[in-house]
């Protein structure tokens, strides 16, 4: 049976490194994510998926760099940009799940405390050039490529 699902999911960047976590279920290395709880938004979907997995609180950083004007009214309200919108296919011992994935990028500001749930059975920060050599989705990889080049280019 395929579920249609929006995700949330966030890749955190310090120190020329990102955390990963080891997803129990998928049995891959992954950035901390999922599914947009209902009358959520997917950044904060992000945000909470962050600090339940890894305990770490998320500041999530527009791609296109610093300097954005925030539109806040009554109308219209400015919502995080993502890094990335992936489509992909996610097959779950229950059935597949199609997720509509928005991946932001993001960097740790506050609370550090270890893994926050039972999603994941390790986490681990890694350089960018380990990132090809683990074991993984090509579509992660990519990301991750992709989120060390603007977070270099844009934030350092």
């Amino acid at each position: 049976m395929e579920k249609r699902c929006m995700c949330g999911s966030c890749i955190l960047i310090e120190k020329g490194r990102t955390l990963l976590l080891f997803h129990k279920k998928l049995e891959k290395w992954m950035y901390p994510g999922g599914h947009v709880d209902e009358g959520e938004l997917p950044h904060e979907c992000a945000i909470r998926e962050t600090m339940e997995e890894t305990g770490i609180e998320a500041e999530l950083l527009n791609p296109y760099g610093r300097g954005w004007k925030k539109i806040d009214d009554s109308d219209a309200i400015d919502l995080p940009i993502p890094l990335s919108v992936i489509y992909e296919t996610v097959k779950y011992s229950v059935g597949i799940h199609m997720h509509f994935d928005m991946v932001y990028l993001g960097r740790p500001s506050g609370l550090k405390k270890g893994i926050g749930d039972s999603e994941s059975q390790d986490l681990e920060w890694f350089k960018e050039e380990e990132i090809d050599s683990l074991d993984t989705f090509s579509n992660v990889k990519l990301v991750i490529h992709r989120a060390f080049e603007v977070e270099y280019r844009n934030f350092k």
